[in-house]
């Protein structure tokens, strides 16, 4: 079942497959009524997206995706609702980019030394001038060698942790990407928290630790997630008096992920669109 709300895709601003004109268009076929673009670490992508939704009845939500670290593991948090234009958030991607950056140059080294020759030149190329390269770019390049039959293979192979091409970074702290969401007039979502490796006693640390820094909602329903794992996820909302969120978490076409598709938030979680900083985006 497709919903009207998607609150977390890409586009190849970052690693997405489409542009943001080209994801627009698919939300509006879709009848989507509202679009959260989160790019990992850019804003780049929303002014075209707003450009492109003139005149139709999707509203396109300045959102992002910020890297950060929490014990040694990658977290995910999502800024929704946010001044695109605000100085500190500028200075974060900045500073954001030079890293991926230089995580780029060494993992197109590795993969070299590993037979892809100039990894890094053509992972350029697919992405286009302005993309921030990220893993998933890269896993789009080795896809296209043909030696692997789907893109997750290539990143489970060499780009996750312990890959052969995997290269260890230390992002922000969750606390400073918090504080910057919300001096930026946004909300923190913490994303997609099924998806990362760690036990359940574990992941409510790491929300206990989120709501501290400022963190006020969780990405409760995603594309490919089990029933199990959402309704999990509710319980914790309520547990800690937390808002939801849905976000398919859409970067190219596949089986059971597209926008808007399986993004029921359920009725005993509060919407984080019913926020004071939500509103002025027509909820």
């Amino acid at each position: 079942m497709r919903e009207k709300i998607d609150l977390h895709c890409h586009t190849n601003i970052s690693d997405g497959a489409l542009s943001p004109e080209q994801i627009v268009s698919r939300a509006i076929g879709y009848g989507l009524s509202h679009l959260a673009i989160t790019d990992h670490d850019t804003v780049g992508a929303y002014d075209r997206a707003c450009v492109q939704a003139q005149g139709s009845d999707l509203t396109v939500i300045p959102g992002i995706e910020i890297s950060t670290t929490f014990n040694s593991v990658q977290i995910h948090i999502v800024g929704l609702f946010l001044d695109t234009k605000n100085q500190k958030l500028l200075d974060l991607i900045k500073r954001q980019r030079v890293q991926r950056e230089e995580r780029a140059a060494l993992i197109g080294h590795k993969l070299e030394k590993l037979g892809f020759k100039d990894a890094l030149l053509k992972t350029q190329a697919m992405a286009g001038d302005n993309a921030v390269i990220t893993r998933g770019n890269y896993a789009r390049y080795l896809f296209s060698t043909g030696l692997f039959a789907t893109q997750d293979e290539a990143f489970n192979k060499y780009l996750k942790k312990g890959g052969r091409a995997y290269v260890n970074t230390q992002w922000i702290s969750v606390e400073e990407a918090c504080s910057i969401i919300v001096h930026s007039g946004g909300v923190a979502v913490l994303a997609h928290p099924k998806r990362y490796t760690m036990t359940n006693s574990k992941l409510r640390l790491l929300i206990e630790h989120f709501k501290e820094a400022g963190g006020m909602a969780l990405e409760v329903s995603s594309s490919q997630q089990s029933p199990a794992d959402r309704d999990y996820l509710a319980s914790l909302c309520e547990r800690y008096e937390m808002y939801g969120s849905v976000g398919s978490d859409f970067h190219s076409e596949g089986p059971w992920r597209d926008l808007g598709l399986n993004l029921k938030l359920p009725e005993k979680v509060k919407p984080v669109w019913t926020l004071p900083q939500a509103q002025a985006f027509g909820f």
